[in-house]
């Protein structure tokens, strides 16, 4: 039995001038900021990082960006990192330059320039004149995603971009563009239309006022990707970036061109790489004049479409460094290429040099490493969390339970909520529990033990099963296949996020069907036809014109989510990746088709939402960006799909939506994970309000509620796993909403709490920091969690804690209880009053 314990909050209220809110500030929004989330990681499993910057001024100044991650800083030369960019409306970061005499004066273009599958567009370019304290919005609001920013040294308010632009629509704000006043005011000085923009932008070191640009078409859709085009090419600017010319054969190949990456390099010495029929390489030691196609190396040009970028040395024009599924390298101006080894895994993506050629720092899927050496050595960062995780999973352990979640390019990892050991959550906290680029990991709910998860590692579709006794893994796929082949030749499609579910002792998994196992994974058993449009010309094989590029990534017609009904196991809904929504009533044998005309044509049916007090409800977050269609889409359906209404309200109309959440303890309080961070409404979608709190504006792909914990677990799609402790207080104030009662001075009822004793992972009589390079997550406040109301702010606030019998064990009280309008928190550490203090004079014999 446990032990009741009552809780008494005083308020001494005085008469306080409010400020006024802003224009557009949400009060409601305004009212939540005092809660916040506890980011846990992971750090040590890397995530993709997208731009990297220092200085020659400050070799202990380095800047970093993540796909969708922010901004990181470094002012010990790499060896711990601070996010700098967590209070901006954006996260994704396509391009990062510091001044050449000013480490603090340092600009940001937003949006990915990697365009695959999950990219994550910007909006436009910040300004920092104070090393990142404090930012800028600077202009290109509409750019999509930004490829180069580049400062000229002579005068640091002058200031060239290249805009690659909107990847999945067209758009005119592509190109180079020029500020004078330091984002003041932009002219566009290269456009070649609305398909094409720039691919990379590099400036001469020797001569500042040249500048090379490579122009590139390029489009996605759900189903395709084509790279290339007749509306590109290499372009030269002897101006600054004012005029520019395109470069033609005096050795250029002739035809189409894709991705193409420039490195300048001293003495007249320029590499260009380029996405063509005709070779990779290029080289100039005449300044661009004249160009020589250097030998092919099976090292340089794999995937051109996602890499095709050089950098060259500024110290020694021959040694030029080439991104790609490995990196390499060339000491003999191109000739031939090694391999470098990094112990970093695959996939790098930029580069930064420093002037004297020692220092390197480069951004890649496993997440950065350094080099001050000039490539001899190289360590690896392990504090930044950019983890991308796409679904995550938990078990019901307390007082502290497990996750597990799958991410981008670096495999599925398991963690904790919390550890008791007095310092947070740390990289050794976390471990590996499948392979491949990880999507969806959930523990079996009759067996924590195992963990299912989904991947795909150059076959979709592929199922393993984890078990945390043995250690071991084994694929237990229905069908994979070759993710390389055109999806019409195969008999079944997945997805590149295959899902996975459980439904009354059995896992379920989808393709274009859906398959049931009842004897984890030996034997599996489709339950439905095919499900999707199974639109023909939607499966060939992806890429072109000028080179395929066939992963898994664009296979299209296939199931993205499967959601059996909690509370009848009959009720299965599938959402498709062409917008359909599939529903069973009799556990598989026949299927109803109950998309609305209202949903956008060929959205992605992300999530689906069973409702938690009615079999026939369901919620449906529909993601149309794919075609163009940012607008958010969240519908609900309380006759089993037969009819739909949208719950999108006043959510922000350029934000789309991925995740919806029905509270299981009131339906009237729901979550929306969109593009841009958390939304909640208290009144079941007609109101939406911010919920982003301190997390970084990265885009949400999971949102999941932990039933005995009762907290919100958010998968921020680069930065990992944010937890936003004991929902009681939400889920009541939505109560208090819905009757209309005036709310006056309120402690909500906390979730239990537990007392531990906590073992703290260095020695704390000595020094109770933690190393560089270690990534510490937060745990929860020890104790009891205390959240509490104030409808005006208040001149003091104090608590008296009563144990059963009504005798009051402890007082809380003082400043650093926070006493704001709206929510505040606290916490209880559970002791009692110490003794009474002797507060008068004493004599001593």
């Amino acid at each position: 039995m446990q032990p009741s314990i009552t809780i008494r909050l005083g308020v001494v209220v005085c008469a306080l001038l409010m400020p006024p809110l802003a224009a557009g500030a949400d009060p409601v929004s305004d009212e939540l900021s005092a809660l916040t989330y506890r980011s846990i990681g992971p750090a040590i499993s890397g995530g993709r990082a997208t731009a990297v910057a220092g200085s020659d001024v400050d070799p202990a100044v380095y800047y970093a960006g993540g796909a969708g991650g922010g901004v990181f800083k470094s002012t010990d030369a790499g060896r711990s990192w601070r996010p700098v960019f967590d209070k901006e409306a954006v996260a994704p970061v396509g391009a990062i330059a510091v001044a050449r005499r000013d480490p603090n004066d340092v600009w940001v273009g937003t949006g990915e320039a990697y365009p695959r599958n999950t990219v994550e567009e910007g909006a436009g370019v910040w300004h920092s004149t104070d090393g990142g304290k404090t930012w800028k919005h600077a202009g290109l609001d509409d750019a999509g995603s930004i490829a180069s920013v580049s400062i000229d040294p002579r005068d640091a308010r002058t200031v060239v971009v290249g805009v690659l632009g909107h990847i999945f629509r067209d758009g005119t704000m592509r190109g180079v563009y020029v500020t004078h006043d330091a984002g003041a005011h932009w002219a566009r000085t290269l456009y070649l239309g609305p398909s094409s923009g720039v691919s990379q932008l590099e400036r001469v070191p020797d001569r500042p006022a040249t500048l090379f640009a490579g122009m590139w078409q390029f489009r996605r859709t759900p189903w395709s990707m084509s790279s290339g085009g007749p509306v590109g090419g290499l372009y030269r600017s002897d101006d600054g970036g004012t005029t520019w010319r395109k470069l033609t054969g005096h050795g250029l190949p002739d035809g189409l061109t894709g991705r193409i990456g420039v490195a300048p390099a001293t003495g007249g010495r320029i590499y260009a790489i380029m996405q063509t029929k005709h070779g990779d390489v290029w080289r100039s030691d005449d300044g661009g004049a004249t160009w020589t196609a250097m030998p092919h190396s099976s090292l340089v040009g794999a995937r051109p479409f996602y890499f095709t970028r050089l950098y060259a040395d500024p110290a020694n024009r021959e040694r030029v460094i080439d991104v790609g599924l490995i990196l390499s390298m060339t000491t003999n101006g191109a000739r031939s290429f090694h391999a470098i080894s990094t112990n970093a895994g695959w996939d790098y993506h930029h580069v930064w040099w420093s002037g004297d050629g020692h220092r390197i720092i480069i951004a890649c899927d496993e997440g950065l490493i350094l080099s001050d050496d000039g490539g001899a050595h190289w360590t690896q960062s392990y504090d930044i969390p950019l983890a991308q995780p796409y679904h995550v999973g938990y078990d019901d352990a307390v007082p502290s339970y497990h996750l597990c979640i799958g991410l981008q390019d670096d495999n599925s990892w398991c963690g904790a909520s919390a550890v008791d050991n007095g310092i947070g959550v740390l990289n050794r906290d976390w471990y590996q529990v499948g392979p491949g680029d990880g999507m969806w990991a959930l523990f079996d709910p009759s067996d924590p033990n195992l963990i299912w998860t989904t991947t795909t590692n150059s076959d979709t579709g592929q199922v393993y099963l984890y078990d945390e006794r043995t250690k071991q893994q084994r694929e237990v796929s229905p069908s994979a296949r070759d993710g390389e082949d055109a999806p019409s030749r195969l008999p079944y499609r997945f997805n590149w996020d295959s899902p996975i579910a459980f439904d009354d002792g059995a896992v379920l998994t989808g393709g274009n069907v859906v398959f049931r196992s009842t004897d984890r994974g030996v034997h599996w058993t489709r339950i439905s036809p095919d499900l999707t449009r199974n639109e023909k010309s939607h499966q060939r094989v992806s890429g072109g014109p000028i080179s395929d590029d066939a992963s898994g990534a664009e296979t299209a017609d296939t199931i993205l989510q499967i959601a059996p009904s909690k509370l009848d196991a009959k009720v299965i809904w599938v959402g498709t990746d062409d917008g359909l929504v599939q529903r069973t009533l009799d556990g598989g044998a026949t299927w109803k088709n109950v998309t609305p005309a209202s949903f956008p044509a060929w959205g992605r049916v992300y999530t689906i939402e069973p409702g938690h007090t009615s079999a026939a409800t369901a919620y449906a977050a529909v993601d149309g960006h794919m075609t163009g269609d940012e607008h958010p889409h969240i519908f609900v359906t309380d006759d089993s799909g037969v009819t739909w209404r949208s719950l999108s309200g006043n959510l922000p109309p350029n934000v789309f939506v991925r995740s919806i959440r029905e509270d299981p303890k009131n339906p009237s309080l729901l979550y929306a994970g969109t593009q841009r961070g958390v939304f909640v409404s208290f009144d079941r979608g007609r109101e939406w309000h911010a919920l982003r709190l301190n997390m970084p504006a990265t885009a949400i792909y999971d949102l999941q509620i932990q039933p005995q914990a009762n907290d919100l677990i958010v998968a921020a799609h680069g930065r990992g796993v944010w937890i936003l402790d004991d929902l009681r207080p939400l889920q009541q104030w939505a109560t208090t909403q819905s009757g209309g009662a005036t709310v006056f001075n309120a402690l909500f009822a906390p979730r239990d709490a537990y007392r531990m004793w906590r073992t703290p992972p260095v020695n704390v009589f000595q020094d109770n920091s933690m190393p560089a390079n270690t990534f510490v997550g937060e745990n929860p406040p020890y104790g009891a969690i205390l959240t509490y109301y104030l409808p005006h702010a208040a001149k003091k606030v104090s608590f008296e804690i009563a144990d059963a019998r009504g005798r009051v064990v402890r007082h809380l009280s003082g400043k650093k209880y926070t006493r704001h309008a709206g929510f505040n928190r606290t916490s209880w550490d559970l002791a009692e009053d110490g003794p009474a203090r002797w507060t008068g004079t004493f004599l001593q014999n």
